[in-house]
C-alpha cells in the first residue's frame, strides 16, 4: 500500500512538472487563489490567526514554498444535568493537520492544488453512553481513532468558473453545505443537516473520505452546478481501516447540486445570501420495513439557504444577522429510516461592538422516523415489549461563540435541550450544558 501511495504522489508530481514546462512561456497573470478578494458584506467564517504565530518562521517559510499547513484541535465537553437515560459528563475531540499544497508555486501547474489531511479522535459521547438520543450532541465525535482522509487533486479552469476535484474525498465537503452550520455543537448541523446519513450509507463526511470525483461549473458568477460520483462502500470507514482502505468496491453514490448566491461578489453592496437544492442515489442494499425483502437503490432531495437579515456597521466589519434551514426528503418510508428532517436557525456575529468577531447561535433540529419502520418496530413490540417506537426527536441549541486572540483560539459556551431523546418517549427529555474549545496553531 505503501508503494502504491508513493506511485500515486510520484505521477502526480512529474504530471504536474510536465505541465509547468509546457506552460513556461509569458505568464504575469496571477493565480486565482493570489488574486485579493473585497471583503463580503457579513461572513462568518473569517481568516484565523495562529497560536503560535508562524512557528519559528516554519509556518511562513513552508507558505512562500506553496504548502500551507493548518494544525488545530476541537474539544466538546458537555454532561447533562438532567434526563436522559441517566446523568454523566463526556469529551470528545479532534486533532487535525491538513496540508495544502499549491501546485503553482511548487511547480508551475496553474490553477492546481494537493490536499492530504489526516486526524486523530478520541474520548466519549455523552449521546451514546448517557442520553442515548439520536442526535449526537458533540459534533467531533465519531472515528475514534487516527484517519487518512484526504488525498485530493484539484483543479481550476477558465478562470475558476470551472473546476474538479479527484481522489479520496468526502461528499459533505462539498455538499450540502453552509457557513452557518459550523457555529454550533450538535452534529445534526455541523458540518452537514445530519438527515442524509440516517437514509444514505454511501454518504461521507469528515473524518471519513473514500474515492470519488467531482466537477463544478459557474454559468454565471452568482450560480453553479456541480454533481460528484463516489465509491458509497460504508466499510471503508470502520476504525481499524483508519481511512486506508483503498478498495472501490462500491455502491455508486451519486449527488447533484445547483445554487444561486446573491451579493456574493467583491464590490456587491446588498445582504449575502446562499440558496441550494441538491438529488442524490444511493445504489446500496436496502431492507423493507414492511416485506424485509432486500432490494437496491434509495433516492432523496434537499433544499438548503442562508441569507443576511440584518446589517450591523460597515460591510468590511463583517457584523450582521442572518437566519439558516435545511429541509431534506427521503420519500420512500419503506426503505428510509428518516424521510424528513430539518433544520432552522438564527445566527448574529459582532452584535457587541466591542465583540465584532463573536458569534450567537439559536437553531433547532428535528427528523421525522419512517411511519413504515414505526409500524415494524410495533410488530417487534409484541414479541419483546423492550422494543420502543421511534417517532420523532427534537434537539434545541443555543451557542455563544467568544474569539480570543485574533481567533487563533475560542471558548464556546453551549446549552442544548433534547426532546423525546431516541425518539420513543421512553427515555426522559435531556438538559445537555458545556463548552466547545478550539485552537488553531
Amino acid at each position: 500500500m505503501v508503494k502504491t501511495i508513493g506511485r500515486i504522489l510520484i505521477t502526480i508530481v512529474i504530471f504536474c512538472c510536465w505541465g509547468a514546462q509546457t506552460r513556461a512561456e509569458d505568464n504575469t497573470e496571477p493565480s486565482a487563489g493570489t488574486r485579493s478578494l473585497a471583503p463580503l458584506p457579513f461572513q462568518l467564517v473569517l481568516p484565523r490567526d495562529h497560536l503560535l504565530g508562524d512557528w519559528y518562521g516554519t509556518r511562513t517559510w513552508l507558505e512562500d514554498q506553496g504548502i500551507t499547513p493548518t494544525l488545530t484541535f476541537v474539544t466538546d465537553s458537555l454532561g447533562n444535568p438532567s434526563g436522559g437515560n441517566r446523568q454523566g459528563f463526556t469529551t470528545a475531540n479532534n486533532l487535525g493537520l491538513d496540508l495544502n499544497f499549491d501546485l503553482e508555486k511548487l511547480c508551475g501547474f496553474e490553477g492546481a492544488s494537493f490536499l492530504l489531511s489526516m486526524s486523530y479522535r478520541f474520548g466519549g459521547s455523552l449521546s451514546a453512553n448517557y442520553i442515548h438520543n439520536v442526535f449526537t450532541v458533540q459534533q467531533v465525535f465519531g472515528g475514534e481513532t487516527f484517519h487518512l482522509i484526504n488525498v485530493t487533486y484539484l483543479q481550476k479552469l477558465f478562470d475558476d468558473r470551472v473546476e474538479f476535484r479527484l481522489g479520496r474525498v468526502g461528499t459533505g465537503d462539498d455538499f450540502l453545505v453552509s457557513p452557518y452550520n459550523y457555529v454550533f455543537v450538535q452534529n445534526g448541523f455541523d458540518g452537514n443537516p445530519v438527515g442524509i446519513f440516517f437514509n444514505s450509507p454511501g454518504m461521507t463526511a469528515y473524518p471519513n473520505d473514500t474515492w470519488g470525483a467531482l466537477v463544478k461549473v459557474r454559468p454565471t458568477a452568482r450560480t453553479y452546478i456541480m454533481g460528484g460520483v463516489y465509491n458509497g462502500d460504508p466499510s471503508i470507514r470502520t476504525n481499524d481501516r483508519h481511512g486506508a482502505d483503498f478498495s472501490m468496491d462500491g455502491p455508486v453514490f451519486a449527488i447533484g447540486e445547483i445554487a444561486y448566491q446573491p451579493n456574493s461578489l467583491p464590490g456587491d453592496r446588498g445582504l449575502i445570501g446562499n440558496y441550494k437544492a441538491g438529488f442524490w442515489y444511493d445504489n446500496s442494499l436496502y431492507s423493507d420495513f414492511n416485506t424485509g425483502a432486500v432490494n437496491r437503490g434509495n433516492w432523496g432531495f434537499y433544499t438548503l439557504f442562508d441569507q443576511v437579515l440584518v446589517r450591523f456597521g460597515e460591510p468590511a466589519s463583517h457584523r450582521g444577522f442572518g437566519v439558516a434551514g435545511s429541509f431534506l426528503a427521503s420519500p420512500d418510508q419503506s426503505i428510509s429510516r428518516m424521510p424528513y428532517f430539518f433544520t432552522a436557525a438564527l445566527v448574529t456575529r459582532g452584535i457587541f461592538p466591542p465583540r465584532p468577531i463573536d458569534v450567537i447561535g439559536l437553531g433547532v433540529v428535528y427528523g421525522h422516523f419512517s411511519n413504515d419502520l414505526q409500524n415494524f418496530q410495533r410488530r417487534a413490540q409484541q414479541l419483546d415489549p423492550s422494543v420502543g417506537v421511534q417517532s420523532h426527536e427534537t434537539v434545541v441549541e443555543l451557542t455563544y461563540r467568544l474569539a480570543l486572540l485574533n481567533s487563533a483560539l475560542y471558548f464556546q459556551p453551549d446549552l442544548q435541550y433534547v426532546f423525546r431523546p431516541g425518539g420513543t418517549g421512553r427515555i426522559s427529555d435531556a438538559l445537555v450544558l458545556g463548552a466547545q474549545v478550539a485552537v488553531n496553531f
